[in-house]
């Protein structure tokens, strides 16, 4: 689990390239898209420790078709190999979501509940969740669900290099992709080469979900506590099994 931190860059994009030589000897993949993508999960991967913040798109957090229309603002960090921290606030119920390496916790602050559970099984309950109510959260999906060999065993069909928009002031190049089962856009600050959006779709779930987030405030190898990751009960805090907290 967290094997590599590029999974984190664009959700379930099912990167992994053998390399951008033999990626773009294949039909219809843009070497300037691969060597965008390629720069940005490079630059993720040398960091041992980050932070940042995902926020619905404005105009994609009205699309009923998105795995949220809430808009919801979550902090993350993340300590490889195995630890990340969640902090979900926005129109939702706010929620806070802890894994350090063994223990996952979720804590609902508003109801002063809480679930852990140590059962890795308890991953898989979290991440359905996390698509249906917090889609925030789906910017970590794949790396939760623990099965990174298969996801990065796909490869890009296709890659295409789109030109630059301005993204909160950033200036971000932009490009799409696509694998089998998954579409996605990517946009990449090109000043630091770190992501400023991504948005796609989801073909093997049912009714081809989309998804959408920007990406604020990275820091790379910030000075974070391992403590940090794990949670600590709240003054007369209720627990609550897993599913229910998260209302399944």
């Amino acid at each position: 689990m967290f094997a590599s931190l590029r999974n984190i860059l664009i959700a379930l994009a099912w990167l992994a390239l053998t390399s951008i030589e033999a990626a773009a000897a294949a039909i219809d993949l843009e070497p300037r898209a691969l060597d965008l993508l390629n720069a940005s999960t490079s630059r993720l991967e040398r960091a041992k420790t980050l932070t940042f913040r995902t926020r619905t798109p404005p105009g994609d957090a009205a699309d009923g078709s998105l795995f949220t229309n809430l808009l919801a603002d979550t902090q993350f960090a993340v300590m490889r190999p195995d630890r990340v921290r969640a902090k979900v606030r926005g129109d939702s119920a706010p929620l806070d979501v802890f894994f350090d390496g063994k223990t996952l916790a979720v804590y609902q602050p508003t109801l002063n509940m809480y679930a852990t559970s140590d059962d890795p099984g308890a991953l898989e309950v979290l991440i359905p969740f996390a698509l249906a109510r917090v889609g925030v959260l789906f910017p970590l999906a794949d790396v939760l669900a623990g099965d990174t060999e298969q996801l990065l065993a796909r490869r890009p069909t296709r890659a295409r290099y789109k030109g630059v928009a301005t993204i909160s002031g950033r200036q971000c190049e932009h490009a799409a992709f696509a694998a089998t089962g998954v579409e996605w856009e990517l946009w990449v600050d090109g000043r630091t080469s770190l992501p400023c959006r991504v948005r796609g779709r989801l073909f093997e779930l049912r009714g081809a979900p989309r998804f959408a987030a920007d990406f604020h405030d990275w820091k790379l190898n910030p000075q974070l506590s391992a403590a940090s990751f794990s949670f600590a009960k709240p003054a007369g805090a209720g627990r609550l099994d897993l599913r229910t907290l998260l209302g399944e």
